[in-house]
């Protein structure tokens, strides 16, 4: 029995675990996720000349001057795989934030031209495969890596909780590290 494993782990087997093998790989180096095809109900994210736009019939619309961002990074939540659970961010001066699904069509092509007007490599996230809530800043580079939210469960009552059969609220909010960074950025 161990022979036939053997046999088989090496050439039936072999190449579904070494293209899964390349993936993960290309993702811990912030390679784009290949022939990742756009959810519709995602959106569309594009540039327009100085702005940055995004619309979704699931969440939303919105439009800012790219000027305006001072950080951008991504989150996941533990909601996928039959909803968006992956989510670009962009970081406003006010330290405020507008998400766009990472499942939306334009992503790549605004992701390298926002790569080349802040003259960095890439931008691609690492967290594609996250099942639960996380968040990484990806720029600037003096935050890339660090924690981009703090995650905390919204108080609730009784009746709340009976309401939602038991799902607790998860509240999001820049972390200190990121708002002091993105504060010392600003007045220098």
């Amino acid at each position: 029995m161990g022979l036939l494993t053997y046999i088989l782990e090496w050439t039936v087997f072999r190449k579904p675990f070494r293209d899964i093998d390349r993936l993960l790989e290309d993702v811990r180096t912030g390679k784009p996720i290949p022939e990742a095809k756009p959810n519709p109900k995602s959106g569309v994210l594009m540039i327009d000349g100085p702005t940055l736009s995004y619309e979704s019939p699931d969440y939303g619309a919105w439009q800012i001057p790219i000027t305006e961002i001072v950080a951008f990074g991504e989150y996941s939540t533990d909601n996928g795989p039959y909803i968006d659970d992956w989510f670009m961010v962009f970081v406003t001066r006010d330290f405020n934030w507008l998400e766009a699904s990472n499942y939306c069509d334009g992503r790549d092509a605004v992701r390298e031209a926002l790569a080349q007007h802040w003259n960095v490599e890439s931008l691609h996230g690492g967290l594609t495969f996250s099942t639960e809530f996380n968040s990484r800043c990806i720029w600037p580079a003096g935050i890339a890596g660090k924690p981009l939210f703090d995650y905390v469960e919204r108080p609730q009552s009784i009746w709340q909780k009976i309401k939602s059969f038991g799902i607790g609220l998860i509240d999001k909010d820049l972390t200190a590290e990121v708002r002091t960074h993105l504060q010392a950025a600003s007045s220098s």
